[in-house]
């Protein structure tokens, strides 16, 4: 393999571990905080002690999420070098704010709600949670924010420096919430939400059919089915006006997602299809008549682009380009020579770095594109489990209207046994993404095979496959202590006495009064 395959896979082995330990974070981190709150206004012990029990696993996955990503930041360097040279003074910015803001703020609130139990007063708890919960959403949203920069680039300018050709900030907030960060930012929250509610079913399922922490258990099973229930609707919603603006924003991408070769007046929305990407066709087996156009375009007749067309539209767009650069360095030197405004000198010249850019970056062909089968099978995939998951919490929400939920052990072994299936909807939902969104590591700007540093094979190779064995490892240890901790169980309803400490009493500002410390 060449040296772009190479640092591709190795990316993306690195951002599959990652993801594993993201959606976790952000679902459990939102539901604690709930708990929390529920207990700080009813005072019913069972919610804190569950609430004590999910930081438990959360505090795991959080450490194993913080190892496998760091290294994801120096890859940008070492494998991208090329790419974070050109776009860095822009994806920088994002990715140190979310360290500084989110990063921080998550890992101190951790340790002061972990370690301050029975030291710091009931209110300063639930703050704490609440902070780790806005701690983990704040790192999303920034990492996001990069992540649809790149998707969508907004917010900046092109220009050439002795050190070579770059993008530049013009405009912070433009850059910061384009037109797709919102709803981008939304789809994949309430994914976290979703693997933290069934994470959380499947666990309180486990502890039924053992007969075990049984009053909790109950509590904990109703609690994270309604929460369950709500986002997995939700994300229907998330997921439609998304898709909406993938195909406004990225129509080269929403075509291979849903396999559409050819253009289309009044496209079918192909439920089941087979892409044979060697005779560039799909074989539908199954689908619905105009519903494509309506999502895509709220009108049935109208036209959905295909893949073809579309790729000989941005074939144009770079001839287009290409003229333009001629008629920008002439205008260019005549201005100088008159010795013009420099202000206008430099708006030429931005001009005339983009339009060199565009002219490489959509000077594309049908070769350029990856497997159109692959991103049409994962994304397929990733909305059938979405909504599957609707109809699981809604089964449920009948079963405890009915009065049957925790007695039916077939609902229980089903939540329990669905526990990955969340986890498998987010990595697929990425692939769709990250994969359909090539050729390009920044959309019309830059291409991916132009972002790659220069190595020797041989060096991604060894990192390769030292990262490879590395992660593996990291994830087998993190199974073992998940299912250490849930084997463990609940913590009891009882607290240990603390033992006397000859010493004066230290109360803090946001301590229980009374207590020493």
């Amino acid at each position: 393999m060449d040296l772009l395959t190479l640092s591709r896979i190795q990316f993306g082995m690195t951002a599959f571990y990652h993801f594993l330990f993201v959606p976790l974070t952000l679902g459990l981190a939102f539901m604690i905080a709930i708990l929390k709150t529920i207990y700080l206004k009813n005072k019913d012990e069972r919610y804190d002690r569950l609430a004590m029990f999910l930081m438990k696993l959360f505090a795991i996955n959080f450490a194993v999420g913080v190892a496998t990503g760091l290294t994801m930041e120096f890859e940008f360097g070492t494998n991208w070098f090329t790419y974070s040279k050109f776009v860095g003074d822009i994806f920088g910015a994002p990715l140190a704010i979310e360290g500084l803001m989110a990063f921080f703020l998550e890992s101190t609130f951790i340790g002061l709600f972990l370690f301050g139990k029975d030291r710091i007063s009931d209110r300063m708890h639930t703050f704490a949670a609440w902070m780790v919960a806005f701690g983990s959403t704040l790192s999303a949203l920034w990492i996001l924010i990069a992540n649809s920069w790149m998707q969508t680039p907004a917010g900046y300018k092109i220009v050439e420096t002795p050190q070579g050709v770059k993008a530049v900030l013009t405009d912070f907030w433009e850059a910061v919430i384009n037109h797709t960060t919102v709803f981008r930012f939304l789809h994949c929250v309430d994914a976290g939400y979703i693997v933290g509610g069934f994470f959380v079913m499947g666990i309180m399922a486990f502890y039924l059919l053992k007969n075990r922490h049984s009053e909790v258990a109950k509590l904990g099973l109703k609690f994270s089915l309604i929460f369950t229930a709500v986002v997995s609707i939700l994300q229907i919603v998330f997921g439609d006006i998304h898709g909406y603006q993938v195909t406004h924003g990225q129509p080269l991408k929403m075509a291979m997602m849903e396999g559409k070769w050819e253009t289309e007046k009044g496209a079918s929305l192909d439920l089941i299809g087979v892409v044979d990407d060697e005779k560039q066709e799909t074989k539908v087996l199954l689908k619905i008549p105009y519903l494509l156009s309506i999502l895509s375009y709220h009108d049935p007749n109208a036209e959905f682009k295909g893949i073809k067309d579309l790729v000989k539209e941005y074939q144009e767009i770079a001839k287009n380009a290409e003229k333009q650069i001629p008629q920008l360095e002439k205008q260019i030197k005549q201005l100088e020579k008159e010795n013009a405004d420099p202000e206008k000198i430099e708006q030429l010249k931005s001009q005339l770095a983009l339009a060199k850019a565009n002219a490489r970056a959509y000077n594309i062909s049908m070769e350029d594109l990856p497997s159109v089968a692959l991103v049409f099978t994962t994304f397929h995939i990733m909305v059938y489990l979405g909504f599957f998951f609707a109809f699981l919490t809604l089964w449920g929400l009948y079963l405890l209207k009915k009065g049957k939920l925790y007695s039916n052990r077939l609902y229980l072994w089903i939540l329990l046994l669905n526990i990955p299936l969340p986890y498998l909807a987010t990595e697929l939902g990425w692939v769709s993404a990250e994969v359909g969104r090539q050729p390009w590591l920044v959309q019309g700007v830059l291409l991916t095979r132009e972002g790659v540093s220069f190595h020797p094979t041989v060096n991604v190779w060894f990192s390769l496959i030292f990262f490879t064995v590395i992660y593996t490892a990291i994830f087998v240890v993190f199974l073992y202590a998940m299912v250490k901790a849930i084997k463990k169980g609940i913590p009891e309803g009882k607290e240990e006495p603390i033992p006397h400490v000859n010493q004066p009493a230290t109360i803090t500002a946001f301590s229980k009064t009374g207590r020493e410390v």
